[in-house]
Order: C-alpha cells, then sequence, then structure tokens
C-alpha cells in the first residue's frame, strides 16, 4: 500500500469502495415481500391488510411499549408527536442543534417557536444543564435526541420536565436497542419516535417510522393524525367514517411493513455486530491522540448506526473537508454529518420570525459548533468483514500520518 495518500495520487486502500451505508437483507424480506404480492394487499388501510399490525406488535414488545403506531418516516412520526400533546402557535419546543433538521422543523410545522440548547462536549448529546437555562413560561416540551445510539442523561432532564410540567418526546431514530440505566431508550419520556429510513439500524424497505407510547390517548391521537383525522372510534351501525381533526396520510404500506419485520427479527444480531466492530475500531483508531471518540457513560449500553469520531482540529494540518475527500479517494465511505446536522445555522432557524425567538447563527452554540467542525462517521453496518474493518483503519491511518501532528504531550513522552 502506497504511503501517499490516494487524493495526491497514491495508490488507495481499496479498489472497491466500502459504502457508508449498507442494507442487509436476504431471503426473509424477500419471502415477506413475495407474502404481500401474493396477498394482492398494498394499502395498510385496507381491511385484509395485516403487515402494518403485524409489525406495529412486533415492535411494541421490542421496545417494551404498550402502542406501537407506524408511519411513513420518522419525520412523520415526529411531527404527530408533537400534534398529539397539542403543540401549537405560542409554544416553544426545546431541541438540540446536532440531530436532523425534521427533529427542529417539525415544531415549525406546528406554528411553535424551536428552542435550541447547546450539548455535551463528550456525548454530542442535549446538556440537561443547558436545558433549564431555556426554558421559560411558554415552553411545552423537550425533544432529546439519543444521537448516534447514545442515550441522552435522561434523569435529570425527567426532573427538569416534571418540575416544568414539560412533555419529554424521544427521538430515538439512531437508538433501537439502546439502554439507560437498565431501561430501554424510548420507554422514558411520554412519546418515543423512531426511523426506519435506510441509514439506520433497520429499515422498512427505504423509509418508515414508528410512534410508541403507553398513554391511550396519545395512541388513539397518532392513528387519527396519520390517517386523515379518521376517528378512532366506531359506533354501531356508523357507515364510513368521521373526520374529527386535521391530519393527514401518512401511513405506511404493506410491503415496507413486511420488510421491516423481517428487519426487526435480526435486531439483536444487527446490533452483536455493530457492537463488535465498534470494538474493533475503539482498539485502534481509539488509541490515535489525534482522534476522538464520543465519551460512553458507565451507566449506558449504546448501539451506533455508525461509526463516529473527532479529527481534531487542532492536530490536524488540513480541514475536515479534505480529511473527508481523502477518505473517499482512500475507497472508504464517510460522511462529515454534522456540518449539515447543525440545525441552528440553517436559514430556517436564524430568520424565525416568531416573537421573541432566540437569535441563532454562528458562534451562539459553541459545544456543537466545536464538534461539527470535527465529527466524521464511518462505516458501520452489520456485515462488515474483518478486511473492511482493517482497510477502514488503514485510510486514518494514512491520512493521520499525512495531515496529523503529534500533540505535545504525546512528542514529550517520546523523547
Amino acid at each position: 500500500m502506497s504511503a501517499t495518500l490516494a487524493v495526491d495520487g497514491g495508490t488507495p486502500v481499496r479498489d472497491d469502495p466500502l459504502p457508508l451505508i449498507r442494507v442487509s437483507f436476504d431471503e426473509r424480506e424477500k419471502r415477506q415481500i413475495q407474502s404481500v404480492l401474493d396477498a394482492g394487499v398494498f394499502c395498510s388501510a385496507m381491511p385484509a391488510a395485516t403487515k402494518v399490525r403485524r409489525l406495529e406488535a412486533d415492535f411494541a414488545r421490542c421496545v417494551g411499549a404498550r402502542h406501537a403506531v407506524a408511519f411513513s418516516s420518522g419525520t412523520t412520526a415526529q411531527h404527530a408527536a408533537l400534534a398529539a400533546h397539542g403543540i401549537g402557535r405560542g409554544d416553544e419546543v426545546v431541541v438540540p442543534p446536532l440531530t436532523f433538521i425534521s427533529t427542529a422543523y417539525t415544531v415549525l410545522m406546528r406554528g411553535a417557536t424551536v428552542v435550541f440548547a447547546d450539548v455535551d462536549e463528550d456525548t454530542f448529546n442535549l446538556d440537561p444543564a443547558r436545558v433549564a437555562e431555556k426554558i421559560t413560561r411558554r415552553t411545552r416540551a423537550v425533544v432529546p435526541v439519543h444521537w448516534f445510539g447514545h442515550p441522552v442523561d435522561m434523569d435529570p432532564l425527567l426532573t427538569l420536565a416534571r418540575k416544568h410540567g414539560l412533555a419529554v418526546i424521544e427521538d430515538c431514530a439512531h437508538a433501537l436497542g439502546s439502554r439507560y440505566r437498565g431501561r430501554a431508550v424510548g420507554t422514558l419520556g411520554a412519546i418515543a419516535c423512531w426511523s426506519l429510513q435506510e441509514s439506520k439500524l433497520i429499515t422498512a424497505a427505504g423509509e418508515g417510522g414508528m410512534f410508541t407510547t403507553d398513554d391511550d390517548a396519545l395512541a388513539d391521537a397518532a392513528r387519527m393524525l396519520r390517517d386523515h383525522g379518521k376517528s378512532q372510534r366506531h359506533d354501531p351501525g356508523q357507515r364510513g367514517y368521521r373526520v374529527v381533526v386535521v391530519g393527514n396520510n401518512c401511513r405506511m404500506t404493506e410491503i415496507q411493513a413486511a420488510f421491516a419485520i423481517a428487519q426487526l427479527d435480526k435486531l439483536d444480531a444487527f446490533n452483536a455486530a455493530r457492537r463488535a466492530h465498534t470494538a474493533f475500531l475503539d482498539a485502534t483508531l481509539g488509541r490515535m491522540p489525534q482522534l476522538r471518540r464520543p465519551a460512553r457513560r458507565p451507566d449506558v449500553e449504546p448501539v451506533f448506526p455508525y461509526y463516529p469520531i473527532r479529527f481534531l482540529s487542532d492536530r490536524f494540518n488540513v480541514g475536515l473537508h479534505r480529511i473527508c475527500d481523502a477518505l473517499t479517494a482512500e475507497g472508504i465511505g464517510n460522511s462529515d454529518i454534522a456540518q449539515h446536522e447543525m440545525c441552528h445555522v440553517h436559514p430556517l432557524f436564524t430568520e424565525q420570525s416568531t416573537p421573541g425567538a432566540s437569535p441563532y447563527g454562528p458562534g451562539t452554540l459553541p459545544v456543537a459548533e466545536r464538534i461539527a467542525e470535527e465529527l466524521v462517521i464511518l462505516p458501520l453496518h452489520p456485515n462488515l468483514t474483518r478486511r473492511d474493518l482493517g482497510d477502514i483503519v488503514a485510510a486514518v491511518e494514512k491520512i493521520v500520518a499525512a495531515y496529523g501532528s503529534q500533540p505535545d504531550s504525546v512528542r514529550g513522552h517520546q523523547r
């Protein structure tokens, strides 16, 4: 292997690029989809539909919730969670700046105001102390995001929510199977929302979402909101349906649910593989002083959908974009994800017109911005081979050797 970076004309670590995202599936998903084709029922609203109902039952058991309601995406589930709580004009909702943009813009869709609170430097998650600083008389809810599968420090956040009467809506898009102090994430707040998009821990054939709760009324509200606002009460002798709220069509299809049923059956195996891959990469990349992994709290069991790692800016002589370009040239899929998922610098939020909205933009949330300047995600799909993992390490080592510098403490030790 050439010591010269491929981006500078050297030989790449691998000729067959390793994608950042790869869906793992086999004959079990194919059989599930074939059963839908054989039945000839594709819309989950049809009386003969079975797959969405089965997925909901399986998913509820998996996460330990009383209800699971399938949605077309995690975004539509998130919007329904806010609507089910009656969030609307004049209300404020606290969210982290480091998250996919829909966590925040669904608040705007409800006519409410987004309030960003900074994150914890070590875990990249919403910092309960910063949330406390943002609460006003108009605050109605807080949305902790278990980013990259590491649970938010929920106990102080839940105490804060009880004190101020706030709804807690967990964003569990990255965290199916993660645990916090022995409890499954998604069972700690009033509602949890999950993504089954292609890049997540399991997928519903590319897109899909789930809404889970133990509250019967919130579950009924979610079912109405995803299906045109139709009442969930069927009175004797009633023909047709009655629309009682403003809803939308956010239903999951039978084919999507069929694929997700097979995926959910494999969740434990998928997560075990990801944990093993994480341990291998931690044992190698984690020793490099130019890099920094997110800290893992001792009371949590995270599951990572990707491998997040910081290339510390004061230990490299190039910027993050150059590092990502170099990884790509070596054949390793990657993303400087936080550059895009730093919500508070997007014009949609810097130009909020709601009276009393806090100003946002570069320089307003320093911890999140520092992380975003350094964070890269690397492949962690369950079917990675030992060769794949070795190639990831080799590519990073080449980049550190070419662009990195030793911190003073390490140089002094070497002398």
